[in-house]
This record gives C-alpha cells, sequence and structure tokens, in this order.
C-alpha cells in the first residue's frame, strides 16, 4: 500500500511538474512559431502589394481578382524610361528643366533645339534622349527571385490551401479627390489556427481590446482608409 501511494504521489509531481513547464514553455513556443509564420505571410502580402502597384501603373487601378493579378505578373510587362544624357549646371541654373528640354527636344525642330542648347554636335543629337523600354513584370518588379511562383499569390502561407481576401474600392480624400484602393487581407485563425489555442485566443482578445481600426490578422492596404497602401504590421 505505501509502495502505491509513493508511485502515485511520484506521479502527481510528474504531472505537476509537466504542467508548470508547459505552462511556461506554450507562450514562448507560440511565440516563436508565429514569428515564422507571420514573416511568411507578410512576405507573400508585399508581394501582392508589389504585384497591385505595377498593375495599377498598367491599366490604371488595381484588381480584386488573383486570377488577373496573377496573370499580369506571369505575362505582363511594364514600362521603365531608359535615360541618355543629362542637363549641364549651367543650363539648370539658366532655368532649364528636363521637363522643357524633352519638349523642345520632342517637337523635332533641329533649329529650335539648338538655339535651346541642346543640341551635341559631336553626336551630332540631341543632348537628351528619354525612351520607354517594356520589360516583363517578374524580371522588373520580383529581380533575384529564382524560386518566385506567381500562382502561389492568393494562397496563404501554412493556410492549408486557404486564399487571401483580396478586395478594391474607391474612397473620396478629404481634399475630394476620388482614389483606388485595394486590401489583401488573412485573419489569424486561418495560419495559426492549429496552434495553441489559448495562446490565439489571448492574440485575439488582445486586439480587440486596442481602440482604434485594428485587423484580427494581416493586412496590407485598406478600402476603408486611404493609408498608401502600408500593412498593419509597418
Amino acid at each position: 500500500m505505501k509502495v502505491l501511494v509513493k508511485v502515485i504521489l511520484i506521479a502527481a509531481i510528474g504531472l505537476l511538474v509537466f504542467l508548470c513547464w508547459k505552462s511556461i514553455q506554450g507562450p514562448i513556443d507560440f511565440k516563436k512559431q508565429r514569428e515564422t509564420r507571420d514573416r511568411a505571410v507578410i512576405r507573400r502580402l508585399v508581394d501582392i502589394r508589389t504585384a497591385q502597384v505595377a498593375f495599377r501603373e498598367n491599366k490604371g487601378e488595381y484588381t480584386s481578382s488573383f486570377d488577373s493579378l496573377i496573370n499580369f505578373v506571369k505575362n505582363g510587362k511594364v514600362a521603365l524610361l531608359e535615360k541618355h544624357g543629362d542637363l549641364t549646371e549651367v543650363q539648370m541654373e539658366a532655368g532649364m528643366t528636363e521637363a522643357k528640354a524633352m519638349e523642345i527636344i520632342r517637337s523635332g525642330n533641329v533649329a529650335e533645339i539648338k538655339k535651346a542648347g541642346l543640341w551635341n554636335d559631336e553626336t551630332n543629337a540631341p543632348q537628351l534622349a528619354r525612351d520607354s523600354i517594356y520589360v516583363p513584370v517578374i524580371e522588373n518588379r520580383f529581380p533575384n527571385r529564382r524560386n518566385f511562383v506567381a500562382d502561389s499569390l492568393r494562397f496563404v502561407p501554412y493556410g492549408n490551401g486557404a486564399q487571401f481576401e483580396l478586395a478594391t474600392d474607391t474612397l473620396t480624400t478629404s481634399s475630394g479627390y476620388t482614389i483606388n484602393v485595394f486590401e489583401a487581407k488573412t485573419p489569424y485563425t486561418t495560419y495559426l489556427g492549429d496552434l495553441n489555442k489559448n495562446e490565439l485566443n489571448l492574440l485575439i482578445e488582445n486586439v480587440r481590446s486596442v481602440p482604434g481600426d485594428r485587423y484580427e490578422g494581416l493586412r496590407v492596404g485598406s478600402i476603408t482608409t486611404a493609408n498608401n497602401n502600408a500593412g498593419n504590421w509597418e
């Protein structure tokens, strides 16, 4: 009987030690795993923002369709300005700007170009040249990303196939301007849902307890506030 009591006491002590360890280690493990997953989700949201900005430059507005966005990233092109030649300090001090210079040069009037001092006698051509060249979106906006896969833009890392929520809208600023906006987001429950439930609930409650426009997850851009496409982690 005494031996049985001792065994039970030892087991109880072991259980208490394990529970104490778990109560301390649980939050630490959750924090470490959350940070790893946050980084992956943020990286994907930044990629979505990069793609959306390029899409708007090309199409004039953002898109709420991942199909359109991904197709653009895979097959679209963006314009780059190729510059040759610069104004001299003397020309700039005299009031010449690049915009004025290019307006004169693009007129094609050689006499006027020479009169404005914008002719290069050595090359027998205008002093400045500005030409647009078109390059693939991936090459220009996602350089040195060997493992970048455009089709992955829609999927939330660690989300088991879940997709980001993507939306667009128009807002009117305090100055009366109408602007096109977008947002991409995913809640914590999508990519942290398989971790410690108590810690996840505590994280969500902490977000809810803070006043203001707080989202219980990670988001880039906003369709309710003009925020210059900022992420809520920035």
